[in-house]
């Protein structure tokens, strides 16, 4: 297939370094009509952790609105989020000057490590009709608010706020910190931060339905007796519509993508990289593709997508400094922080010190997210 972007010839696979940033190409989106069926509940459950007063009424979640716990979180979820849009703007003016996917919408978006980011995914590649994540935590659900008394739904907007805080001052999940911040009573899993983010977005939710790809395999491991992933694999698929209508779709799954965890689900990489080409994205991901136990899946990104998107903790440079990729790098080369010093890559430090000018990246966009240093 001819590889298309305006800052490389044809045939050659684009990559965006910020730190890196590097930028590659998936799946289709789909019109939603104007009657469009949205499930008005998760919907609603959604703005109500986004600090939004949901638009349809709604008897069991009208009695919380009324809370002064709602009124609190609405002010920090309205503060925070108006800085965080400011920089979500500054990514969109970036993209739409960088970027350009012809197909877009018949494509997919890769995110592997992708946690619930679900915000910085669809700010850079906003108009592809799926989303497909994978990441070790788990799917989780959206809270019951309707079962909720009051004292428990103000500890439930105390948990999201305390979910967001560091994608919203950093731009990145701390992996150590979602371990309780995405296990605790009412937020469970990814599927409450990212249907928040949808809500912060203007978008409505369809459906959410768990995902099960391997059926057979996931009663065969049900087995206490035989050999089986510590981690099994769990799916959940968002289908939501976004402010203009049309109608996208979210696969998130949680596994062990190490190559030797994939043995258990030996067809789980072949499927993330169909159909081609694809779109990818990785960033603030531990240099985990530095390391050959997940070789799998970084030969799966090299061979799936065309375009990427990614900073200095994605596919090593080495990998994509020559044909069929073409490198643009953004930014500044920081050494990478503790206790990742290991990661730290010459060739792309050398590269970066022998381009004449490197342009600027304006906003935060990895581990070195302050004072411009990504």
């Amino acid at each position: 297939m001819e590889r298309i972007h305006q800052l490389l010839s044809t045939g050659m696979k684009p990559i965006l370094l910020t730190f890196l940033l590097l930028t590659l190409a998936s799946q289709g989106a789909v019109r939603a009509a104007d009657t469009l069926e949205y499930n008005r509940r998760a919907t609603a459950t959604a703005q109500i952790m986004a600090g939004i007063t949901p638009a349809v009424g709604d008897p069991a979640i009208d009695k919380l609105i009324k809370l002064e716990g709602f009124a609190e979180h609405q002010k920090w979820m309205a503060g925070q989020w108006a800085q965080v849009r400011g920089r979500m703007q500054t990514i969109e003016t970036w993209r739409q000057q960088e970027v350009k996917i012809p197909g877009s919408n018949k494509k997919n978006l890769l995110y592997p490590f992708s946690g619930p980011d679900f915000l910085n995914a669809y700010v850079l590649y906003p108009d592809h009709a799926k989303y497909v994540f994978f990441s070790l935590e788990r799917p989780g659900t959206l809270p019951d608010l309707e079962s909720v008394t009051p004292a428990q739904f103000t500890r439930l907007l105390q948990d999201v706020r305390g979910a967001f805080r560091e994608i919203f001052e950093r731009n990145y999940f701390i992996t150590s910190y979602m371990g309780k911040q995405l296990t605790t009573p009412w937020v469970r899993g990814t599927v409450p931060v990212m249907a928040t983010m949808m809500a912060l977005m203007n978008m409505r939710i369809v459906r959410i339905e768990p995902v099960d790809l391997f059926p057979e395999l996931t009663r065969q491991y049900e087995n206490p007796q035989g050999d089986r992933p510590a981690l099994p694999l769990r799916g959940v698929r968002i289908e939501f519509a976004n402010g203009n209508g049309a109608l996208q779709q979210l696969s998130y799954f949680s596994l062990d993508a190490t190559d030797r965890a994939l043995r258990y689900y030996p067809d789980f990489i072949k499927w993330v990289g169909q159909p081609r080409p694809a779109s990818a994205l990785i960033k603030s991901a531990s240099y985990l593709l530095h390391d050959n136990q997940f070789s799998q899946t970084r030969a799966m990104v090299l061979e799936s997508a065309d375009m990427l998107i990614q900073d200095d903790t994605g596919i090593p440079y080495r990998f994509i400094s020559t044909p069929p990729w073409q490198a643009k790098l953004y930014g500044k080369y920081q050494k990478p922080i503790k206790p990742m010093e290991w990661g730290y890559q010459k060739d792309l430090d050398s590269a970066f010190k022998t381009k004449a000018v490197t342009p600027d990246l304006p906003f935060p966009f990895g581990y070195h997210w302050k004072g411009g240093q990504s």
